[in-house]
C-alpha cells in the first residue's frame, strides 16, 4: 500500500481507495503494464488463427495446415510473455 497525493485537493490518500476522502475526487486507476495487453491480443490472434487453421483443413483446403504452425507460435508467444 502507497500514499498519493490527489490532483484536485492535493490530499494524501491512499492507493488503494478509489476516490479522495477530503474532496470525493476520482482517482486515476493504477497503470496495467502494457505487455499483460499485447498477450491478451497475442493469445486471441492466435486462437482465430488456429481456429481457421483447423477450418481450412476440414474443407480440404492448401492453406488450412499452413496456417495452424503460425497460430500455436502465437499462441505459445503469448504465454511466455
Amino acid at each position: 500500500m502507497a500514499i498519493v497525493t490527489c490532483p484536485a485537493c492535493g490530499a494524501q490518500t491512499s492507493d488503494l481507495s478509489s476516490h479522495c476522502a477530503e474532496c470525493n475526487q476520482a482517482l486515476q486507476p493504477s497503470i496495467v503494464a502494457p505487455i499483460r495487453k499485447i498477450s491478451g491480443k497475442l493469445t486471441a490472434l492466435g486462437v482465430v488463427i488456429i481456429a481457421l487453421g483447423v477450418i481450412g483443413t476440414a474443407l480440404g483446403t492448401w492453406w488450412g495446415p499452413a496456417a495452424l504452425l503460425p497460430g500455436v507460435a502465437f499462441y505459445m508467444m503469448a504465454k511466455f510473455l
